[in-house]
C-alpha cells in the first residue's frame, strides 16, 4: 500500500496521471456543426476532435429539419469511431405556451429523433433550461414570502430557489423529452442536468416530480470543492460533465493561461472520475467562435478559426490548450498512448 501511494504521488509530481485503478473516462468536445461556422466541413470538425484524442462530439439539435444533417454527421463520425451526443433543444416558446403544450411538443420532437436514429444510445435533453426558472428579485416563493427585491437572482442551490410557475414549464419540456425518447427507444439513456454554478436544487425538484433520466449532467467552469459531485452522486446515476473549460477560455488569461487552466481542470476531473463516477467530460468547446467578439464566447475553443478569402470560416491554428488537453487525454488512456 505504501509503495502504491509513493508511486502515485511521484507520478502526480511529474505531471503524469496514473492509469491503473481509474475507470477509463470518455473525453469529448462541444461543437455547433448545424448552426455555426459555415465553411467547416463535418469531416474537418471530426478530424480535429480525433487528433485531440476525443471520442465523442456533443452537438445541439434545434429543429426537425436537422435530421438529414445529423445523419450525415453520424456517418462522418463513424468513420473515425467518434460518437455523437445530440442535445435535443425543441423549438418551443416557454413564455407563451402552456405546460401541457410544452410537454406534448417536446415529446413529439424527441420521439421523431429517437425513431429516426435508433442506433443513438444516449440523448441529452435540453441545455441549461433551469436558468429560465431561477427565482428573480421581488418574486414570490412557494411559502408565500417574497424573495428580497434588493438581492440578485437566486443561486439555485435549494429547491425553493426556483419560481414555480416557470419551473413547471421547464419541467414539462424535460418530461416531454424524456417520454418521447422512451416511447421510441426504451433502451436509450437520457441525460438531464443544469448549468452548474450551484444549481443543485433543480435535480431535487425533478426527482420529486418523477421525471426520468439515466445520466446526471453538470457543467463546470470553475472548481471550488467536491460538494456538487457529492450531491449529484446521491441520485445513483453516472455523472457527465458535458461542458467544462478554463473560465472564459483564452479571453481573460490569454492562450497560455487557458492551456494551464484547462489542463488543471482535466486533472481534477480524473480525480473526480474515481470518487463520484464521473463517466464522461466534454470540453466547451472545440472551435473558437470569433463572430461573438468582444464577448468571451469568442475565445472558448481549443482550435482557432479564420475567415477565408470567400468569407467562409476555415480551420485555424490549434491553440496551446489543444496540446495541453491532448496530453492529459493521452496520459489517461490505459495504454498511455
Amino acid at each position: 500500500m505504501a509503495l502504491k501511494i509513493v508511486v502515485r504521488a511521484t507520478a502526480l509530481l511529474l505531471g503524469m496521471l496514473p492509469c491503473v485503478g481509474w475507470a477509463e473516462m470518455i473525453w469529448g468536445a462541444n461543437g455547433h456543426p448545424f448552426t455555426a461556422y459555415s465553411g467547416l466541413s463535418y469531416a474537418e470538425q471530426i478530424e480535429q476532435l480525433h487528433e485531440l484524442g476525443g471520442t465523442s462530439y456533443r452537438v445541439d439539435v434545434t429543429s426537425l429539419d436537422q435530421r438529414d444533417k445529423l445523419r450525415f454527421l453520424l456517418e462522418t463520425a463513424r468513420e473515425r469511431r467518434i460518437d455523437i451526443l445530440p442535445i435535443l433543444i425543441p423549438p418551443v416558446r416557454l413564455k407563451s405556451s402552456t405546460a401541457e403544450q410544452l410537454r406534448t411538443q417536446s415529446a413529439a420532437f424527441a420521439e421523431a429523433f429517437a425513431r429516426a436514429f435508433p442506433d443513438v444510445e444516449i440523448w441529452e435533453l435540453g441545455n441549461e433550461l433551469e436558468n429560465y426558472a431561477i427565482i428573480q428579485p421581488c418574486e414570490m416563493r412557494d411559502d408565500g414570502t417574497q424573495y428580497p427585491c434588493e438581492w440578485g437572482p437566486a443561486a439555485g442551490v435549494g429547491p425553493g430557489e426556483y419560481f414555480t410557475p416557470r419551473y413547471l414549464k421547464v419541467a414539462a419540456v424535460l418530461r416531454g423529452l424524456s417520454e418521447g425518447i422512451a416511447a421510441a427507444n426504451p433502451k436509450a439513456r437520457r441525460a438531464i442536468g443544469t448549468a452548474g454554478w450551484g444549481h443543485l436544487g433543480f435535480f431535487e425538484r425533478l426527482a420529486k416530480d418523477h421525471i426520468a433520466w439515466e445520466i446526471t449532467v453538470w457543467h463546470m467552469y470553475e472548481y471550488k470543492d467536491d460538494t456538487p459531485f457529492r450531491t449529484l452522486a446521491r441520485y445513483g446515476k453516472p455523472i457527465w460533465v458535458t461542458e467544462f473549460n478554463h473560465s472564459q477560455g483564452s479571453h481573460k488569461d490569454g492562450k497560455e493561461g487557458q492551456a494551464a487552466g484547462l489542463s488543471a481542470m482535466m486533472r481534477r476531473l480524473v480525480e473526480l472520475n474515481k470518487a463520484y463516477d464521473v463517466e464522461a467530460t466534454f470540453i466547451y468547446e472545440l472551435f473558437d467562435e470569433p463572430y461573438w467578439a468582444p464577448s468571451f464566447e469568442a475565445s472558448m475553443g481549443v482550435v482557432s478559426m479564420v475567415k477565408g478569402s470567400g468569407g467562409q470560416w476555415t480551420v485555424g491554428p490549434q491553440k496551446p490548450a489543444f496540446a495541453a488537453a491532448q496530453e492529459v487525454i493521452r496520459q489517461t488512456r490505459p495504454s498511455g498512448r
